[in-house]
């Protein structure tokens, strides 16, 4: 059972790499708001955080559901992956919600009132 610790060891450290990367691509996205650039990278860009967020969340669900088969075999809980996780899902979904609000924002512009 060790060596399954070892492989949620070395998948938690994957999905921290992961994380880091996409803050990469999204301080590119909000940088390209400043700096005139062609739409193939932001096209590129767009659809790299799409896949990277995409990765991010399924790993954390093999991580999280790892970590219950290994309680169930081992009775052995493993906590910090499980939150480690957690929070690493957290700002994923914090940084994307952030830079959509942004995104809106530049692209329709901002109003206060509803309507008429």
């Amino acid at each position: 059972m060790l060596a399954f610790r070892r492989i949620l060891a070395f998948s938690s450290r994957i999905h921290t790499y992961l994380i880091a990367l996409y803050l990469f691509f999204a301080l590119l996205f909000v940088l390209f708001l400043y700096a005139p650039v062609s739409e193939v990278l932001v096209s590129f860009v767009t659809v790299v955080q799409m896949l990277l967020g995409w990765t991010i969340v399924l790993e954390g669900i093999w991580l999280v559901l790892a970590s219950i088969y290994q309680f169930f075999y081992s009775r052995v809980l493993c906590l910090q992956p499980v939150l480690a996780t957690i929070l690493r899902v957290a700002i994923y979904f914090i940084v994307s919600t952030v830079l959509d609000l942004i995104n809106t924002v530049i692209v329709s512009g901002f109003s206060f009132g509803g309507g008429a």
